[in-house]
């Protein structure tokens, strides 16, 4: 398996990146990254779609769980404390810091992922037999300065800045399982999102909570012909438990050798710029969700 998951932008480019989003008002920054993306204008203050709801809940919802969700340590706790059944694993949590110099030698800890706590699209993997720390904080300088923060995604700016080590998921073969995405709607699994072949040949597949597959793409990413999982009756319950107190959550679980495995919460799928095809499906999911109020997600609501 290889060690580098995602290799960082040059700096020089990520800084100009940087500054120009700083300048711009963060509701423009949604608008524009939603008009380049989704090509058209969002309505952001009436919502309709799936994807401008999620840009709501960016601009306006400050509960506290929105922060818990995107705190990968925080996520675990309260994956633990809505479903405290053994029937869920959730990875061990091997060490936390700031400093992976303060960590327990690399080379003999069990298979683990080195990640952000409080951003997400980054995993480094381990041991390898010339696992170096140096190298891993040179790997890992850039994940201090680049969250989702940059792009609004206000969740991310509140969570704690922490290096994060933990247990790997075991599959038979050594390469990632699949990765099974619940959108659960108020504690209803409308959607699944099956992902497989983060190092290969990557493939998106829309299905049903009955496993009949949709007629829906995410951008080019081909669909595969997914075998319904022999763990799906244990993960929707999961699912539809861990989500059950959300007007919306996307909960990843991954399934192997019969045992759920509890991946991270998502507040923000996808930023809400995913694009789908057809363009259409984007309104038939939002119909799913039901905002709460304003004044209901506002600073200091739990």
């Amino acid at each position: 398996m290889p060690l580098l998951a995602n290799r960082p932008a040059p700096p020089k480019l990520l800084a100009a990146h940087r500054r120009m989003l700083a300048a711009m008002p963060v509701p423009l920054v949604r608008h524009a990254f939603h008009l380049t993306m989704i090509h058209r204008w969002g309505n952001f203050e009436e919502p309709r779609t799936f994807n401008e709801k999620v840009n709501w809940r960016i601009l306006y919802d400050r509960r506290d769980r929105i922060v818990a969700a995107c705190d990968k340590m925080r996520m675990k706790e309260m994956a633990r404390a809505a479903y405290p059944g053994s029937d869920l694993r959730i990875p061990e949590t091997y060490w936390h810091g700031t400093d992976l110099r303060d960590a327990p030698d690399l080379r003999t800890l069990p298979p683990w992922v080195l990640k952000p706590n409080h951003s997400s699209g980054h995993a480094l993997f381990g041991p390898e037999p010339d696992t170096d720390v140096e190298a891993l904080l040179d790997e890992t300088r850039d994940w201090w300065k680049r969250t989702p923060l940059e792009l609004g995604e206000w969740g991310y700016g509140a969570a704690r800045p922490l290096l994060l080590l933990e247990e790997r998921i075991p599959t038979p073969d050594g390469e990632p399982p699949a990765d099974y995405k619940f959108f659960v709607f108020d504690g209803r699994v409308e959607l699944v999102q099956v992902n497989r072949g983060r190092f290969g040949a990557q493939t998106a597949t829309f299905l049903d909570a009955d496993w009949n597959r949709l007629p829906v793409r995410w951008r080019i990413r081909p669909v595969a012909d997914e075998a319904r999982p022999a763990e799906l009756d244990a993960m929707l319950e999961i699912a539809a438990t861990l989500g059950a107190d959300w007007d919306f959550i996307r909960v990843d679980l991954y399934a192997v050798d019969g045992v759920v495995w509890f991946g991270e919460y998502t507040p923000y799928p996808g930023g809400g710029l995913l694009r789908y095809r057809p363009r259409g499906f984007d309104a038939e999911q939002g119909k799913h969700w039901r905002l709460p109020d304003l004044a209901e997600v506002q600073a200091g609501r739990p």
